[in-house]
């Protein structure tokens, strides 16, 4: 098709508080999508989240849609927060993969602008998340705006290139495949599946966890309704549960995302109380791998370490390497402020940890 920046006629962006009933035609045709930019992720979001909205940019060229961007929109106390990107994973604008990279760029820009500018008032705040590959294709156009921020989002990734086999052989060092062994023969279980039944005792240890990391959770509702989603991990994608158990016990487990060839290891905890007799850990990130290269994928995305240096030192155990993510903010100088402020008497207090760095462990 014909590119859109060279058409003479100024770009036409919608907005509305829906997703158009084409918006995953989109995600599918745009390169570097991920599983949050589908309809099915975003609606539930809105549904889930207490108070949740969604608002939606799309562009248009002769009925077919070329670009967009969704984003959630949530008010905490007097805050109104709008994410392109929610719970540590990534958004930004969808591009058609049809269109030449002088179009994508300037789409790229009036759609970031466009969002820009529902930042209304001092207690309004945007975010948005550009995965590693838009990250490098459109991240240097944002060092000239001046109204956005730039953090940096560093996420641990492997390589599935060569299947499982190649995996275990190149990828896994030798005391995980130690520890998987041990986990297997001590009666744990490890698993793929989208039966919601294993979800229940999962988020029980999941909220356990939440609490000592002084975070709020994530709904249930909204982990129960992305399981329920439709897909085979073909078209608009879907998620799968990895489960470890021993016996009916659920012993950790991790929630992930599944689009094209990249699946993200999103949503996971396991019980500290087995880290030393059954390895949780390994075996999770394990039935990541397997059901990941069952399904076809390329990449295994591990996501960013979160409190602990540790947590990356154990990913790369499994073969990750560092691919860079950048998360955009534009807020007032006022929250910039209290965000400041905040972050600074956090430090005086106890800062958050492993959860497994402070329960103690079966011996």
């Amino acid at each position: 098709m014909r590119g859109v920046a060279e058409l003479q006629d100024p770009i036409v962006c919608e907005q509305s508080a829906a997703l158009p009933e084409d918006w995953d035609d989109l995600v599918l045709a745009a390169e570097g999508a991920e599983y949050t930019h589908t309809a099915h992720w975003l609606a539930s979001a809105r549904l889930h989240y207490p108070g949740a909205e969604l608002v939606v940019l799309s562009v248009r060229r002769e009925g077919r849609l070329v670009a967009g961007l969704a984003a959630v929109v949530r008010r905490v106390g007097r805050l109104r927060r709008l994410d392109s990107g929610l719970e540590g994973t990534t958004g930004g604008p969808l591009l058609h993969g049809d269109l030449d990279m002088m179009a994508q760029r300037r789409l790229f820009l009036d759609l970031v602008r466009r969002f820009q500018a529902l930042r209304r008032g001092p207690l309004s705040a945007l975010g948005m998340a550009l995965n590693a590959g838009a990250e490098e294709a459109f991240g240097p156009l944002l060092a000239g705006e001046r109204r956005w921020r730039r953090h940096d989002a560093p996420t641990a990734v492997v390589s599935l290139a060569g299947g499982i086999d190649d995996v275990e052989k190149n990828k896994l060092v030798m005391n995980k495949r130690n520890e998987r062994n041990r986990g297997l023969r001590r009666g744990a279980e490890v698993f793929a599946t989208r039966d919601p039944q294993w979800l229940e005792p999962y988020y029980r240890l999941y909220l356990q966890a939440a609490r000592h990391w002084k975070v709020e959770p994530v709904p249930a509702s909204f982990l129960r309704a992305l399981l329920a989603g439709p897909g085979d991990g073909r078209g608009a994608g879907d998620v799968f549960f990895t489960c470890v158990k021993v016996g009916r016990q659920v012993i950790g487990g991790h929630v992930n995302l599944h689009l094209g060839d990249r699946v993200f290891a999103w949503n996971g905890v396991t019980d500290p109380e087995f880290a030393r007799t059954h390895f949780p850990a390994t075996l999770c990130f394990w039935g990541d791998m397997v059901e990941a290269c069952r399904r076809g994928a390329l990449w295994l995305d591990f996501g960013a370490s979160g409190v602990a240096s540790s947590l990356l030192t154990f990913k790369k155990y499994f073969g990750a390497t560092m691919q860079q993510r950048g998360y955009y903010t534009s807020e007032s100088d006022v929250l910039r402020l209290a965000r400041w402020l905040r972050g600074r008497y956090a430090n005086l207090g106890d800062r958050p940890s492993r959860w497994h760095d402070t329960v103690r462990r079966r011996s």
